[in-house]
């Protein structure tokens, strides 16, 4: 499981998890049960996170010792449903992605947020890599955040005329990428045509700025057309476009957890 929730917060995750299950239940339907309750923290909690909303345990814990009552001995079907519900139920909705960004509290979960996309764009596409390639990356260079636009505001004037509106551009999750450390330093300061071209030689969601990306790759093409994911290449990287990608974004969060 690779709850973001868990990971803050064990004893309610463990509590959840367990809430459901009966000494009858066969190991297939255990497994099943718990998944599902996985399935539904991390969607909770990375909901959460990109509408700005804490989700460490003391501030979710009255909710989740709730639910945790209400999960008790429920089979597969009820569950599904009791979950489904509580997801629905959510003020804090997709769309917050709109406006979601790196600031100076989030880093880890902006990083873990970027390793589940990537890592899901690859495995949907035929690749062996996942998110532990990027958020763990065992044994290999750690892959880090990675801006595309280089951190230099007068090459953006036409579009900004104050520093902190080009900052929170920059810094939104349609501006970021995870690159190798070491790759991530050589690129900083270039401008968008040469970094793109480097792109090409990184993982699918990087790579997908680039056209070549989309030349003689039916898994990836094949896999954007099935998910409904409106991939494009650009020759230029400009604010509208940080929108369309941002906007991409929330399609894959969609794809990954509103299943």
């Amino acid at each position: 499981m690779t709850s973001f929730l868990a990971a803050t917060a064990d004893s309610l995750a463990f509590a959840l998890m367990l809430a459901p299950l009966n000494s009858s239940d066969s190991s297939e339907l255990t497994r099943m049960k718990i998944n599902e309750v996985a399935h539904f923290m991390e969607t909770f909690a990375v909901r959460r996170s990109i509408n700005f909303r804490k989700f460490g345990a003391s501030s979710i814990r009255y909710t989740m010792y709730s639910l945790v009552k209400e999960l008790r001995g429920k089979d597969l079907d009820s569950l599904r449903t009791l979950l489904k519900g509580k997801l629905d139920e959510m003020p804090e909705k997709w769309e917050g992605m709109a406006e979601f960004r790196l600031h100076g509290m989030n880093k880890q979960f902006v990083k873990f947020l970027l390793s589940r996309i990537t890592g899901f764009i690859d495995q949907q596409s035929g690749a062996s890599s996942n998110f532990s390639t990027y958020f763990i990356s065992a044994g290999k260079k750690p892959y880090e955040v990675e801006h595309i636009w280089a951190n230099k505001f007068e090459k953006h004037r036409d579009e900004f005329e104050q520093r902190h509106e080009f900052d929170n551009y920059r810094n939104r999750i349609g501006d970021l990428v995870l690159l190798p450390q070491g790759t991530n330093q050589s690129y900083g300061a270039m401008t968008y045509g040469l970094k793109v071209e480097h792109y090409l030689k990184e993982n699918l969601l990087v790579k997908s700025l680039h056209p070549k990306a989309y030349e003689n790759n039916p898994n990836f093409v094949g896999m954007a057309n099935n998910l409904g994911l409106k991939f494009k290449s650009y020759t230029a990287f400009a604010k509208t476009d940080i929108d369309e990608r941002q906007a991409l974004v929330q399609s894959i969060c969609e794809a990954i957890w509103d299943k």
